[in-house]
């Protein structure tokens, strides 16, 4: 099913201007494809966007939701927009969100920028209108989370309708041909020098090397140890370990593997090894010259005294340099090792659009509790309160 919707003012591309646009929803991720390929070369998107990284995640951990893929397209049928939702049951409500979830660091879809500047709020809310009339599934609620107001220099359109600032932002790094006038542009010299006082305690302990994994037995084995080391650190913080969950392992592996078209894996992973063994491991996805980190785990033995994470990602961030890329990012939420390597933050935005009156009870509640979580993340005297009262409840667990 498709609708055409009337916008509410013209937009100039280069062909002759469009008196109208289209939405059509594809409940499967091959009938989007052609769609999504087409707006992967020219749109704003993250790597999170990316149409294998979402299909590697569909297939996994989200295979219990609901494809629910709007191709916004204008009236001589070139697609302009995309917006990859899943829809998934919550608590008896139906919520359609970025695919991805809590694995998502930043949710918006792919726009091609001259479509995204003309839209208005009206037409914003007729095409989640007509996804929710044309969805293969009901949905009570849109939660649109973890939204970029600005990517890329590009003004994230969906910023027009009502939202609220999310529970956390997101942390980057700009990059440059020299990695170490952006290190140390980024790092103090003293902890620089400290970085590789650690460093040269840890190659005591045997030869460090930084591995990425480009064949299946590293794959495997880079995975394994990061579920491993993730979830002996989440116990120890007391805090849920999101990748303790089915097909996680195998959305990793999948993602890591790629596919047979010669692209890029929309996953790659690193490990940081002493004497051949992985102390450190960090899995990012990449596009339009961004490295976007998704997790990372590191050992919770004797090693971890001399900072095998932190040299990790130093070395993960001269190898971005030398590949070329601009941005260098990790992710969502605070931790003191995000704030003393990238300085730059990422203003992320959350909507909770109601469809149904189930939707607007669940809207009022969810906006709630992020202002709230906002508010003890931002406070200086409650947040050191939450992280002690997790760990006193890890270790009397």
């Amino acid at each position: 099913m498709t609708t055409t919707i009337k916008p509410a003012r013209r937009y100039d591309h280069a062909g002759p201007a469009a008196a109208s646009w289209t939405v059509t929803v594809a409940a499967g991720m091959a009938e989007a494809a052609a769609a999504w390929q087409a707006l992967e070369a020219d749109a704003v998107f993250s790597a999170y966007q990316r149409h294998d990284w979402c299909a590697a995640f569909l297939a996994t951990i989200g295979a219990a939701a609901t494809p629910c893929l709007a191709v916004i397209g204008d009236a001589d049928g070139r697609p302009q927009g995309l917006l990859p939702l899943a829809i998934a049951d919550e608590h008896g409500l139906a919520v359609a969100g970025f695919i991805g979830g809590k694995h998502c660091n930043f949710g918006m879809g792919l726009w091609r920028p001259a479509f995204a500047a003309s839209l208005t709020a009206a037409d914003l809310d007729a095409i989640l209108d007509s996804v929710a009339r044309q969805a293969p599934r009901r949905i009570d609620l849109f939660r649109l989370a973890s939204q970029p107001a600005c990517w890329d220099g590009f003004a994230n359109p969906l910023r027009l309708l009502p939202h609220l600032p999310a529970a956390s932002d997101g942390y980057h790094l700009r990059l440059g041909a020299d990695a170490e006038t952006v290190l140390a542009g980024a790092v103090s010299p003293a902890a620089r020098r400290k970085l590789r006082k650690k460093e040269r305690a840890l190659a005591a302990h045997g030869p460090i090397e930084l591995t990425q994994a480009r064949t299946p037995d590293d794959i495997h084995r880079f995975t394994d140890s990061f579920l491993a080391l993730k979830a002996a650190r989440c116990r120890a913080q007391g805090i849920t370990d999101t990748f303790a969950v089915a097909g996680a392992r195998a959305f990793i592996v999948e993602g890591a593997t790629g596919t047979a078209g010669g692209a890029p894996p929309p996953i790659t992973l690193f490990a940081l090894t002493v004497a051949g063994e992985p102390v450190a491991v960090f899995g990012g996805a990449a596009a339009r010259g961004r490295f976007s980190g998704m997790f990372t785990a590191v050992t919770s033995g004797p090693l971890a005294r001399h900072s095998p994470g932190e040299i990790l990602l130093h070395k993960v961030v001269r190898a971005c340099c030398d590949d070329g890329l601009d941005t260098f990012d990790l992710g969502v939420g605070r931790a003191r090792y995000k704030a003393s390597l990238c300085p730059g933050t990422d203003p992320l935005f959350d909507q909770h659009v109601p469809v149904t009156w189930r939707g607007q009870a669940a809207a009022a509640a969810l906006g709630a509790a992020v202002r709230l979580k906002r508010q003890v993340k931002d406070s200086a005297r409650l947040w050191p309160i939450v992280e002690a009262f997790r760990r006193a409840r890890a270790r009397l667990a």
